[in-house]
């Protein structure tokens, strides 16, 4: 009696290796920091100009196009601000970034810090992964030696990238911090999923801080 049960966890217990090793290769983006001014009693900011601290002018006005296009929703507006400071290393200062929010009539500033991809290594456990043998073998009790296949893969060595996003976002009236979080990103494909995530992670927080619309 107690074979059959030993055979189905050896079979359950593969299975969830397989399933987690599949799920450690999946990318995923969690808030793993995040803070709101307790003092801030509003209003929510309405329109935002998106500041990306991102080397690659090319990735910088991507990134900002497109988060700017996720804040932008009901009465709720986003602004890439490369189409107001090209440049940042030569148009990043302080009177040229308040010029920038006054010609946009901005009542906050989002700034995002990417700070570049980490490779990270991990060693992936053995598994034996179990399946059916056809022909006169295979019998409905007993022989489970022989009704059975097994196949083992090694562990070996996995180089996972973990992608960290700072976000900062400023009330333009008194020139504070009123949010902040921190974003990590584990194996991501795309900017854009990143982006997606973003959204669904800081702009959410935000709306649920009461700091924008």
């Amino acid at each position: 009696m107690d074979q059959p049960m030993n055979f189905k966890r050896i079979i359950f217990l593969s299975h969830l290796s397989a399933i987690l090793v599949l799920l450690g290769a999946c990318s995923s983006t969690m808030l793993v920091e995040n803070w709101s001014d307790p003092a801030y009693q509003g209003p929510p900011l309405k329109k935002i100009l998106v500041i990306g601290v991102i080397k690659s002018d090319a990735k910088r006005h991507a990134f900002e196009d497109e988060f700017a296009s996720l804040i932008t929703a009901g009465n709720r507006k986003g602004i890439a601000s490369h189409t107001l400071l090209p440049n940042l290393e030569k148009s990043g200062n302080k009177e040229q970034v308040l010029a920038a929010v006054e010609k946009a009539g901005a009542d906050g500033v989002m700034i995002v810090t990417t700070h570049g991809l980490i490779n990270q290594q991990r060693v992936t456990p053995p598994t034996f992964n179990y399946s059916p043998n056809a022909g006169m073998g295979y019998g409905m009790y007993g022989y489970y030696n022989t009704s059975h296949s097994v196949t083992y893969n090694p562990g070996h060595t996995v180089t996972d990238t973990l992608l960290r996003i700072d976000t900062k976002l400023f009330n333009v009236a008194s020139e504070k911090m009123i949010w902040s979080g921190k974003t990590e990103s584990f194996n991501p494909t795309s900017s854009r999923e990143v982006i997606g995530d973003l959204e669904r992670l800081v702009i959410r927080d935000m709306r649920k801080s009461a700091v924008i619309e």
